[in-house]
């Protein structure tokens, strides 16, 4: 568990002032206040105005430190809400379809046993319907997973939306604060500073940003990227989005001197916006990855067994399932066009993630982007054609490839919504044999038996054992961020009550300060604390 004070603790070395106060105190005890007494009597020995100015400005620099660690944690708030709610959406979903792969296949898997093997070796009404169970399952699951994808790119353009609206505020307030006449109107200038301020709070809680500011300058940048507000010019969101797929969503900005748009998504990590993106390039599409691999796997080992059979009468089997191919989506920065295609060649090595395949200085290589991993495929060239397989998936390319070129595999993009049944009723249902004559006694429950219990996914685990393991992860990792949210929401109650303003006593202003750094730092250290006891019991019972 990640510490939500480590940020906090470090800006706190900024305070120079006065940690180098305290350590003098402590370097000589006998000689208690001086340092108070010679800041106090050396300020005092200037005109008035400088001592105001002297002191605001340490209030200033003071209350920004406040500020920006308040805003840092409440972007991990924000972040961490939106993650929960995201999760718990999704881990209902699985908890509903948690049947699948159990009870419903199971039940396949018994009535093939009583009304096929131990009967007439006929496919009958039974099991076509326990069939198309488990098909409309499955494709009740697909639309689901769709209804989330669907409303993450609603609340992401929503998001972009609000974003722009205060972009475009806090620019206004921006310029309105920098030909303010201060002179004409020196006490009212404050409010502009404070509803500004409340504006990028709001910004803050939707992208994460970080405030740049001096005497003459204004800036507001993304944590890990460009400048959204500088001084008098600003630069406001668009939504990125995909004809080819109705789901996408990604964000963007025209950078105007390129004349062109280019995708940021990598530059909001967290906060809401962040954490809804990050939810939909991540737990989503594992999800349909998990739940797609599960399906192939399932579907293939009834295909295998049937499609390399024969009956009493020698007819050769024939595919039960459909089983829908990769798809293949070329970069639109690619400089050359060949056909290209995807197919499965072995389901038993599928691997549940989207691949990333390109050229670079004429030598192929395959991403998996589930964990970033290399993977060395099994590259072959056959006349004008390039096969490459890897992770049991073919990918063929019949023309010329320019270096640079780069390709996406998506194994299970149409796997749900593409399953359907191949066999009709009374076809028979087919299982290999090398003894035709003693064909009936030698596919008993021995076949059914294999199919049920058989390790199916990554050669480690079975069907329901893979779906339970992904479900249980979900939960896991809601759970863990249930956890940590208290202590981070603490974090921020600490510190909105730990700005401070002028007096006109600067003894107790300084009194102030040094008594308000004790105490945020004092609460850091219990929280620190009690965090470290609560991660020492959960290492303790995980």
């Amino acid at each position: 568990m990640s510490s939500v004070l480590d940020t906090a603790l470090a800006g706190i070395n900024a305070m120079r002032i006065l940690i180098n106060n305290t350590t003098n105190k402590i370097n000589h005890p006998d000689e208690k206040n001086i340092e108070k007494r010679s800041f106090v009597e050396s300020t005092m020995q200037n005109s008035h105005s400088k001592t105001a100015v002297k002191v605001k400005e340490i209030y200033d620099n003071y209350n920004d430190f406040i500020t920006e660690e308040k805003r840092k944690t409440k972007v991990q708030v924000q972040d961490e809400q939106t993650k929960i709610e995201q999760l718990l959406k999704l881990e209902d979903l699985l908890c509903e379809k948690s049947n699948i792969f159990n009870e419903l296949i199971n039940s396949l898997y018994e009535q093939i046993d009583n009304d096929v093997i131990n009967k007439n070796n006929i496919i009958n009404e039974n099991v076509k319907e326990k069939s198309n169970k488990i098909i409309s399952a499955l494709k009740d699951f697909d639309r689901k997973l769709k209804f989330l994808e669907k409303d993450i790119k609603e609340s992401v353009i929503n998001n972009v939306e609000k974003v722009n609206s205060l972009i475009d505020e806090i620019h206004d307030a921006t310029i309105d604060i920098r030909y303010f006449p201060i002179l004409k109107l020196p006490n009212q200038i404050q409010s502009l500073i404070d509803k500004r301020d409340n504006l990028v709070d709001e910004l803050n809680d939707l992208i994460g940003v970080k405030v740049i500011k001096s005497e003459d300058d204004y800036k507001i940048a993304l944590n890990n990227g460009i400048c959204i507000i500088d001084n008098n010019q600003k630069q406001n969101l668009i939504p990125l989005t995909s004809k080819s797929d109705d789901r996408y969503i990604s964000v963007g900005y025209i950078d105007n001197n390129e004349k062109r748009v280019k995708k940021i998504e990598d530059m909001i990590p967290s906060a809401s916006l962040g954490a809804l993106l990050k939810f939909r390039r991540e737990e989503l599409t594992y999800a349909r990855n998990r739940i797609g691999q599960l399906t192939v796997n399932f579907a293939d080992s009834i295909n295998s067994y049937h499609i390399l059979g024969h009956d009493v009468f020698g007819h050769i089997g024939k595919q039960f399932f459909n089983i829908s191919n990769p798809e293949v989506i070329a970069s639109s920065t690619n400089h050359s066009s060949p056909i290209t295609s995807a197919k499965w060649v072995s389901t038993s090595n599928s691997k549940d993630t989207d691949y990333i395949i390109y050229l670079k200085n004429n030598n192929w290589s395959v991403k998996r982007l589930s964990d970033q991993s290399l993977v060395q495929p099994n590259i072959r060239q056959e006349n004008d054609n390039l096969l490459i397989t890897f992770d049991g998936i073919e990918f063929l390319i019949q023309g010329k490839n320019d270096d640079g070129d780069i390709y996406m595999i998506k194994p299970y993009s149409k796997t749900l919504e593409k399953l359907e049944l191949l066999i009709d009723d009374n076809e028979p249902f087919l299982f290999p044999s090398h003894d035709k004559i003693n064909y009936q006694n030698n596919n008993t429950n021995i076949a059914i038996k294999k199919l049920h219990k058989d390790v199916l996914v990554n050669n480690s685990e079975t069907l329901d054992q893979s779906y339970q393991t992904f479900s249980k992860a979900i939960a896991y990792k809601c759970n863990l961020l249930e956890e940590e949210l208290p202590f981070k929401k603490n974090m921020i109650r600490i510190l909105l009550d730990k700005k401070i303003a002028m007096s006109n006593n600067i003894e107790k202003d300084y009194q102030d300060l040094n008594y308000q750094q004790e105490c945020y730092l004092a609460n850091v250290k219990v929280l620190q604390t009690a965090e470290r006891i609560f991660n020492e019991i959960i290492e303790c019972y995980s």
